[in-house]
């Protein structure tokens, strides 16, 4: 219906307000297969009247609430947590573990924890420290794949493989240097698929970050909207969106064209123009979701139809 089921703001004492400083993660039920607790990384906050202002934090750390009332169950505190940074982690639950990426530094140079903790008890079970910001976290199988950023617009994947026992080791199995950010990634049993530069969208091996294969997508004449070149055409890539299933890549281009790749080879198996985005100087235009089912894939266009492709 999307009514409100509830509505939950955490009780702080004036003038601190509570501050959110990454993503939602929900644990879900084993038994009714529903949520019942949400996570999300966040403090206390407040800034001074005093010249210069200043900053200041208290209870930074991950916090809980009871998914089906909005009622605060607990906090795991994080003292690290840098007061500067208005992104600082991502939160991932499967049930058993909560893994984190939390931000502890960013000068000189940025550096996060990497954290696995026990959904029941809340303890930490390991924790590790990669350099830079995460913007993304994936988990498949026993890895854990890792988007970083830096204050220097550098970029990189980490790739770990997880432990399984009380005295395995976590272990990073390999890290690579990227030269664009994308804005998805995937991860599949086998491979890392992440878009790079100039329309690029590239496979790496899973278990040591090779490239497997790539496989170049067509770029947009677009006409610039301002500036002494207005109306000028350049060659726009947009942002590509990946969805990973048993036995395809979907790869949406970003202009409206969802194409089918074998995700072993790269090769495209199949391709269709769902609209033709248009990019105006203050919006973008025919753009639509796309979600794969058993039988094909739904289209929910930017007006509101929805559509089946078979």
């Amino acid at each position: 219906t999307g009514a409100t089921v509830w509505q939950s703001t955490p009780t702080v004492t004036s003038p601190f307000v509570f501050g959110v400083r990454g993503n939602i993660a929900v644990h879900i039920n084993e038994q009714s297969h529903t949520a019942d607790r949400v996570y999300v990384i966040g403090e206390e906050e407040r800034t001074s009247t005093s010249v210069p202002t200043t900053e200041e934090v208290r209870h930074p750390g991950i916090w809980i609430w009871d998914a089906t009332t909005g009622a605060s169950l607990d906090r795991i505190d994080w003292t690290a947590l840098p007061i500067d940074s208005e992104t600082s982690g991502q939160l991932l639950c499967d049930g058993a573990t909560l893994y984190a990426v939390i931000l502890e530094s960013v000068s000189p140079t940025s550096r996060s924890a990497l954290i696995a903790f026990n959904c029941d008890t809340n303890k930490t079970l390991w924790t590790e420290h990669v350099s830079g910001e995460a913007t993304d976290l994936i988990k498949q199988g026993d890895t854990l794949s890792v988007l970083l950023s830096n204050s220097k617009q550098e970029r990189s994947i980490d790739v770990w493989k997880m432990r399984t026992g009380l005295f395995d080791k976590t272990e990073r199995l390999w890290t690579r240097q990227i030269d664009t950010n994308p804005a998805h990634f995937a991860v599949d049993e086998a491979n890392v698929y992440l878009q790079g530069s100039n329309g690029v969208l590239m496979a790496l091996d899973l278990a040591t970050g090779k490239e497997a294969w790539r496989h170049q997508f067509a770029s947009y004449k677009t006409p610039i909207t301002d500036g002494p070149n207005m109306g000028k055409l350049y060659d726009l890539y947009p942002d590509m969106t990946l969805t990973t299933t048993t036995d395809v890549l979907y790869v949406q281009d970003g202009g409206g064209l969802v194409a089918a790749l074998d995700p072993a080879t790269g090769k495209e198996l199949w391709n269709k123009r769902i609209s033709q985005v248009v990019w105006n100087q203050t919006s973008v235009d025919n753009t639509f979701v796309f979600h794969p089912v058993d039988k094909g894939f739904l289209v929910i266009a930017s007006d509101g139809k929805v559509d089946l492709w078979k």
